[in-house]
């Protein structure tokens, strides 16, 4: 099994979590699992304990997991990476995405075409309902639908 952080080497150590009533592991190599869990070098130092700008202390951070000012960034740069990995599984943030959140999209947009089509077809309108028809076969087929405003009769606004 490869490493779930590098994809590269051969996964050795795993790290279990309950998250949310679930049990998730992950699988790590041995040079991830120790850049994410393992503090190899506590403190050195030439790196700062205290952060000259606002006077927030490095255990201090540790224990609020809050930075002082935007300096704080800089001067405990090495400390916040490994906080932050840690935290979020990566260096960089993905974002995230609700569950279930497509589906949901597209079950609720699927009823409201539904609901515009039978709205119409009872309107005796016919043409802008084969419209809507086709929008949602397409949206149904797994085509993403395209943010147009859609009107009953284009050119029916009024003009000076």
């Amino acid at each position: 099994m490869l490493c779930g952080r590098c994809k590269k080497n051969q996964a050795t150590k795993t790290y279990e979590q309950i998250k949310r009533g679930k049990n998730t592991v992950e699988y790590f190599c041995l040079d991830c699992y120790h850049q994410l869990f393992v503090v190899a070098d506590a403190e050195t130092d030439d790196s700062p304990d205290i952060c000259p700008y606002c006077g927030m202390g490095i255990e201090e951070l540790k224990k609020h997991r809050l930075v002082g000012c935007a300096k704080c960034y800089q001067t405990f740069a090495a400390t916040l990476n490994t906080m932050i990995v840690k935290m979020q599984g990566g260096a960089a943030h993905c974002g995230k995405k609700p569950q279930g959140g497509d589906y949901e999209r597209l079950a609720r947009r699927t009823g409201e075409l539904k609901t515009i089509v039978n709205k119409l077809n009872a309107e005796k309108d016919f043409v802008a309902a084969r419209a809507y028809t086709e929008r949602l076969s397409a949206l149904q087929e797994g085509f993403e639908e395209e943010d147009y405003v859609w009107r009953k009769h284009p050119l029916s606004f009024k003009q000076p």
